[in-house]
């Protein structure tokens, strides 16, 4: 990737699932610096040790499950809810809206226009800091998904052919 981009092939290059550790072990080898990672972020798991990290090296955090996927537990949650009352939004409005507050690229999939539609629905109200402090108060440290795991790096290696 780093040649392609010395030949102007790519304009920049982006990592995904790299915790702090992944970051620590690896990034400071790389001759250039990812402009963004993508990993799982929403108000459950909010990437605070990684947001430092990344914040040093101005790379952006791209969210990956931004609204857990559907966990009910999140768009259900009463915090979430009654945000969601408060401001005439609905749950993934309010959870969408807070990952934009906190500066994370947010690109939410879906295949339903009207959610589709809904998501675009962000840009006419901020969510108050007491607002956000109750968001942020969510954040339980862990995610669905765990790239430090063992058995994730053994499965990546077996995949791909390294050479030095």
């Amino acid at each position: 990737m780093e040649e392609a981009k010395a030949e102007g092939k790519l304009k920049s290059i982006g990592v995904s699932n790299m915790t702090p550790k992944i970051w620590n072990t690896f990034v400071p080898q790389f001759a250039t610096m990812p402009s963004v990672n993508q990993v799982e972020f929403n108000p459950f798991f909010q990437q605070k040790e990684l947001r430092r990290i990344l914040d040093k090296h101005d790379v952006k955090l791209e969210a990956w499950y931004p609204l857990g996927h559907g966990d009910k537990s999140l768009i259900e949650n009463d915090v979430v809810l009654s945000l969601a009352k408060k401001y005439h939004k609905d749950a993934g409005q309010i959870i969408l809206k807070f990952e934009l507050q906190e500066g994370a690229i947010v690109l939410p999939k879906s295949q339903n226009p009207a959610r589709i539609k809904s998501n675009l629905e962000l840009f006419d109200f901020e969510l108050s800091e007491e607002d956000m402090a109750q968001l942020r108060a969510l954040d339980r440290g862990k995610g669905a998904h765990e790239p430090d795991a063992p058995s994730v790096a053994e499965m990546l290696l077996s995949a791909y052919k390294i050479e030095d």
